[in-house]
């Protein structure tokens, strides 16, 4: 299979490229011919990246203030749908990430796959979705105006924004569906609480992804992360899985500020 790997990264979080790639050639579904498309503003990845024996799309883009690199994400990979559209898996992952164990063919479903939010797992194994009322206040869109809202009684599942994607043809299709959503909030003034991760949930409460997995595929880094301590929420990983990709701690690589400009609330 052809796949496509997404990342965007301007500003500081070109720091993180290299080691999220690196960590994507050896852990990244690695048995199927794997593609970097890549938007930075840097005008090519020569001298600083290792990407000579992999394929790469290279796109320079404008840096923007936070948020508007991630509210506008899908916007961003929109650039390159032409060329998405060849392959027939298409993934985004946010830089700010890394790869640790493998990640094989449970990605690759019939249609979008996404990953269970660390705050939304359980530790009952009959159990997949606990989503307590703290984090369901703390993270849905509470604007009935947006197009990122859902409503109370339907606020069941949440997923993360960090890592998504799917077949190329309905991944492509989400994203236009959300990116005119996010420009249509805009146009009256509305950006949803989480920004793009608001609006992905949304998609999905009204699209249910064909493939689901389990919080460790996007667990939250921490100094003892290896202990399987999850730091979002008093939930562990069951001891014969294996983590497989971290959300790093930006203040573990430098400090909140150096990448949203401004101290973590």
């Amino acid at each position: 299979m052809r796949v496509a790997l997404c990342v965007i990264a301007t500003s500081s979080y070109k720091n993180f490229l290299n080691p999220l790639l690196e960590s994507a050639k050896k852990y990244f579904l690695t048995q199927h011919n794997l593609s970097f498309f890549i938007f930075a503003d840097s005008v090519d990845h020569k001298g600083w990246l290792d990407l000579d024996e992999h394929n790469v799309c290279w796109t320079q883009i404008e840096h923007l203030p936070f948020p508007l690199p991630t509210l506008f994400r899908y916007k961003t990979l929109l650039k390159k749908e032409g060329e998405l559209s060849d392959f027939d898996y298409t993934f985004h992952c946010d830089a700010d990430t890394r790869f640790v164990s493998t990640v094989g063919e449970e990605m690759l479903g019939q249609g979008i796959t996404s990953i269970q939010h660390p705050a939304a797992g359980s530790n009952d194994p009959k159990v997949f979705w606990d989503l307590t009322e703290e984090f369901k206040n703390y993270a849905f869109e509470h604007n009935p105006d947006s197009l990122a809202y859902i409503a109370p009684k339907k606020r069941k599942k949440y997923f993360c924004g960090a890592i998504q994607g799917g077949l190329s043809k309905k991944y492509i299709g989400a994203m236009k569906v959300i990116a005119k959503n996010i420009d249509d909030d805009l146009g009256q003034n509305i950006i949803a609480r989480y920004h793009d991760e608001s609006h992905w949930n949304k998609y999905l409460s009204q699209n249910p992804p064909h493939t689901i997995l389990p919080f460790w595929y996007c667990f939250p880094e921490s100094k003892d992360w290896p202990t399987k301590k999850n730091r979002w929420k008093d939930v562990y990983v069951p001891k014969e899985q294996e983590i497989k990709m971290l959300c790093l701690d930006k203040d573990l690589h430098g400090g909140y500020h150096l990448y949203r400009g401004k101290a973590k609330k």
